[in-house]
């Protein structure tokens, strides 16, 4: 647990590189592996004498958006290596499966289906088609998900998830930190871009709108976009005629850097919070936005990269990201994938404590995982109640500032106040 903290997480609010194949060294097996007694059993699906296998289930090669969750594979496996360099689980190496569900209702399907055949569990699930959940409960798999952007998803009695956020209910500690800091701003008036990639992306984000507007937000306009927008122009003129104080793209940060462009070129200057959360802390869009993302609010749910130094936990998943891939993206998709293997970690030790090592069943996976109810993530976030499915009510918010995210709430540990988490009506 952290100490110190002001009490001490993103939802998903956006949909927004390339395909690995599975079971490579680079892909999740290790050149350390770990050895086995011999009296080890195959105990389930996935687990051999020698081998745990998991299937990370996630949208990479897609049009609107090519590579979007690779970050999510690269930081599972990067958490594969390094769980395999130091012995493995239960006496067996860790072997991640990676299957593409494209960000489509059949991807997803085949990719739940090939993982129930194949693994012991799913782990940093990354797909927004993820709606139809039959055959992720049909067959029972245990799903440590990065991602759950549906309430189909979401409450699915076999998937648990850091960043859970159960129907009605919504994450807004930023947003109202926003309208107590800026209130004689007149913040906030809003201008929205929803996501509108899928249907699902589409409710999630106007679910988070009316969140927003409960808490007293005011709304000018809302647009719904695919990400696929060439001209921002009839957006950024919205903005400017009905003088919006507040505006959030919830689409990938590239939109968010076209809009910022745009509103310089036709001179908006009523904004006094450019919203963002995790898609855009990431160095690309500080790279790809450069000047025109000066004064962008970014939000976080997790101790920020940048304090590194502070926090064993957050320095293991740096490090070992960049040992197994020195180009992966070191951004909140990638450490919610990694905080997935140590969730799905955590829930294996105490399966073999009180199994032993031969009692490693999805069934009795499942029963451990139930049971952890103070989950900080190797002190990465504040103490979240996996097993009852509460919601994570941590957050810390930084400022682009000469083109770098600097720490402007709390000024120190996270904001973890149990009102950030709202019931919307």
């Amino acid at each position: 647990m952290l100490s110190t903290r002001v009490c001490r997480l993103s939802l998903w609010m956006v949909v927004v590189v390339l395909f690995l194949p599975a079971c490579t060294t680079r892909g999740g097996e290790s050149s350390s592996s770990p050895s086995p007694a011999a009296s080890l059993q195959a105990t389930d699906t996935g687990v051999t004498p020698t081998e745990l296998r998991i299937g990370v289930v996630a949208d990479v090669n897609v049009a609107v958006r090519p590579g979007l969750f690779q970050p999510a594979v690269d930081g599972v496996r990067a958490w594969a290596e390094h769980v395999n360099a130091g012995g493995g689980l239960a006496g067996r190496k860790v072997v991640v499966d990676f299957y593409d569900s494209r960000l489509t209702a059949d991807g997803w399907h085949n990719a739940v289906r090939q993982a129930c055949q194949n693994d012991l569990a799913m782990v940093a699930t990354s797909a927004i088609a993820d709606s139809n959940v039959a055959d992720l409960t049909g067959c029972g798999i245990p799903d440590f998900a990065n991602l759950t952007p549906t309430d189909e998803h979401a409450t699915a009695p076999n998937t648990f998830s850091l960043l859970s956020q159960q129907p009605h209910r919504q994450i807004l500690g930023p947003e109202r930190w926003y309208l107590a800091e800026f209130k004689d701003k007149r913040c906030c008036d809003g201008v929205w871009l929803d996501n509108a990639a899928t249907p699902s992306a589409l409710a999630q984000a106007q679910g988070f709108r009316k969140g927003q507007l409960q808490i007293g937000f005011t709304e000018a306009r809302s647009f719904s976009i695919t990400g696929l927008e060439s001209d921002y122009a009839p957006f950024a003129l919205a903005i400017k005629n009905s003088g919006a104080t507040y505006v959030r793209v919830g689409t990938d940060y590239n939109q968010t850097v076209a809009l910022r462009r745009e509103a310089k070129v036709q001179g908006v200057d009523s904004v006094v919070v450019w919203d963002c959360s995790l898609q855009c802390y990431t160095p690309d869009f500080l790279r790809t936005g450069g000047a025109d993302v000066e004064g962008q609010y970014v939000y976080n749910y997790f101790e920020p990269f940048e304090e590194a130094d502070q926090y064993p936990g957050l320095q293991a998943f740096i490090s070992s990201l960049k040992k197994y891939n020195p180009k992966a993206p070191v951004n909140g998709f990638s450490q919610g994938a990694w905080i997935s293997g140590l969730l799905f970690g955590e829930a294996v030790e105490r399966t073999v404590a009180a199994k032993g090592p031969d009692g490693l069943t999805r069934a009795n996976l499942l029963e451990s995982i139930r049971g952890i109810h103070d989950f900080d993530a190797d002190g990465m976030t504040g103490p979240v109640d996996i097993g009852n499915k509460a919601e994570v009510s941590c957050f810390m918010v930084m400022q682009v500032r000469d083109g770098k995210f600097v720490r402007v709430h709390p000024d120190k540990g996270l904001n973890c106040d149990p009102a950030n988490v709202v019931t919307v009506d």
